[in-house]
């Protein structure tokens, strides 16, 4: 498209955006480009100043790109990746995978009783004993998860003395309960955040989010941790690689 339709339905913002959104997906524009300047896409589309401003006001707070004081506006770089299919690992294991810098801050730590739902999850009985760790985690400064988790305390003595602003979830239920984690059932879903949740991650509350809720299990099939992750959908996607099955 070299031109926009200035009598189509589609506001001419729209036709912008998706005239950008178009050039990234085409890989016209990679990742780190500087997209045309505003003079430039005006004169190439014919529109105002201010509709493409709007259009990349939009694709910024889409996440598609990202503007930088006194050099221009760019295409983001790319989403953080979470592997399915290549064992389990926790998200701290799989960002440092990918050598990403990433800071975690415990939001609330305390020793709590077991719901009806959390106890039918871990299999113990309803009030018993488990510690509740809420973490929001932020990915080269940026606020990416928040995470929820209800451990089985009678498997990990001394958890709820862990400082976890430091210290990651998995490798410490290894070492205090003495046993090996397994596997996981998950399931993932697209929710809206609300406004609890949408406080911690600092975005609107009805912004999308991808939401992941774990049952992690020890080798022996004994539950020992339910928890749920709320990730920003704009940084996060789904990693697999899949066999073709022998004919």
């Amino acid at each position: 498209m070299n031109t926009v339709l200035k009598d189509s339905e589609v506001p001419l913002y729209l036709q912008v955006s998706e005239w950008i959104r178009g050039n990234i997906y085409k890989g016209d524009l990679s990742t780190g480009d500087r997209v045309p300047s505003e003079n430039q896409i005006m004169e190439m589309l014919g529109v105002s100043r201010g509709t493409v401003k709007k259009a990349v006001t939009m694709l910024v707070n889409e996440g598609l790109l990202v503007q930088v004081q006194g050099k221009g506006t760019f295409v983001k770089s790319e989403n953080i990746s979470y592997a399915l299919g290549e064992g389990l690992l926790s998200f701290a294991e799989s960002l440092e995978s990918q050598h990403l810098h990433f800071e975690t801050e415990v939001i609330t730590s305390r020793l709590d009783t077991a719901s009806k739902l959390v106890a039918s999850k871990l299999g113990i009985e309803i009030g018993a004993p488990i510690l509740y760790l809420e973490r929001v985690r932020s990915v080269e400064g940026e606020k990416v998860m928040l995470i929820e988790n209800r451990i089985n305390l009678a498997y990990c003595p001394g958890i709820e003395a862990v400082d976890f602003n430091s210290n990651n979830l998995f490798p410490t239920i290894e070492r205090l309960s003495g046993k090996k984690i397994s596997f996981s059932e998950s399931r993932y879903a697209a929710k809206i955040i609300g406004a609890e949740r949408g406080h911690y991650l600092e975005v609107h509350e009805d912004a999308p989010v991808l939401h992941l809720e774990q049952l992690v299990f020890f080798q022996q099939g004994m539950p020992v941790e339910f928890g749920n992750v709320w990730l920003k959908s704009d940084k996060y996607y789904l990693g697999t690689v899949l066999q073709r099955r022998e004919r």
